[in-house]
Parts: C-alpha cells; sequence; structure tokens
C-alpha cells in the first residue's frame, strides 16, 4: 500500500544536469564550428546552421583526434568520392553496407516511434509526460500548481528555448 503524501512532505530538488565547465567548452567549441551569421564572409565563415569543415578540422587536431601533425591527408571526402568509393566495393561488400544501413535504419524508425507523449487517467487526474526535441542554449523551468483530490502538488517540466 502507498502511504499518502502532501505537497508539505515533498521536497523539490532541481540540478543542473550539465557539468558548467563541460557546458562552457561545448559551446566554445560549437560557436567554432558554427560562426554565426553577422560574422564577415569569407571561406571560413557559414552559416550558424553549417559546420565548417576547415573548423572541425582544427579542433579534431587541438583535441587529438586525428594527428596534429598530419596536413598530407585529407579527412574531407566529397559525395561524388564517396559514390566513387562505394562503386569499386565488391559485390559482397555493397550488399554488406547495404543490409546495415538498412538494419540500423529500421531500428531507429522503431526506436523513434517508441518516444511519444503518454496521458492516463488516474484517481484524482492525469499522469503523463510530453516528448519535445532539445533545442536552444537555455534551459528553463516551469513550475504549475496542480490540484488532486484536495491535495495540492506541484508539476516541474522543462523547456528548451
Amino acid at each position: 500500500m502507498l502511504t499518502p503524501r502532501t505537497s508539505a512532505d515533498i521536497s523539490l530538488e532541481i540540478k543542473d544536469p550539465v557539468d558548467p565547465t563541460a557546458l562552457t567548452q561545448s559551446k566554445a567549441i560549437l560557436s567554432e564550428l558554427r560562426p554565426n551569421s553577422s560574422s564577415t564572409n569569407n571561406d571560413d565563415s557559414l552559416s550558424s546552421s553549417s559546420c565548417n569543415p576547415k573548423a572541425l578540422l582544427s579542433i579534431a587536431k587541438r583535441l587529438g583526434d586525428i594527428p596534429a601533425q598530419d596536413d598530407s591527408a585529407s579527412y574531407l571526402v566529397s559525395k561524388e568520392q564517396c559514390q566513387e568509393a562505394f562503386d569499386n566495393l565488391s559485390a559482397e561488400e555493397k550488399q554488406t553496407l547495404l543490409n546495415i544501413h538498412q538494419r540500423v535504419k529500421v531500428f531507429a524508425e522503431a526506436q523513434r516511434k517508441s518516444v511519444v507523449d503518454v496521458s492516463i487517467e488516474i484517481p484524482g487526474g492525469r499522469a503523463g509526460h510530453t516528448v519535445s526535441p532539445c533545442r536552444g542554449e537555455r534551459l528553463s523551468w516551469r513550475m504549475e500548481k496542480k490540484r488532486c483530490a484536495n491535495d495540492e502538488y506541484s508539476n516541474v517540466s522543462s523547456d528548451f528555448e
């Protein structure tokens, strides 16, 4: 049997889910990758929705993801180069890649369909959750007062703005 609780019995603790140092560092990297649209329009400056390829290589070298001294190798591959590489594979290798692609696609679509809004009737009201994409830079918390069977409780939800 569940023990009845009132809102006075429950404390609300909201913790920041992201380490502040990690957030600062990741924002700095993102600003390098996606310069704002007010930047000068040169070869290295793209719209805020695009990734700057030269900046990506620079950051990857700085973080040790690719060798810093390796300037001879090109890590940028065009669509045409990808198609040529695929066309030069054996029939078995092509089929393997196509099978992998199909498996990943089917799983990803099924996984996405499993994440849905839920709302059910419960004694004294409704319970559930909603699913929404995370967009924006700032997390804001919204408190809503609800009344359930003459007992007040708080519903905390998060919004990305």
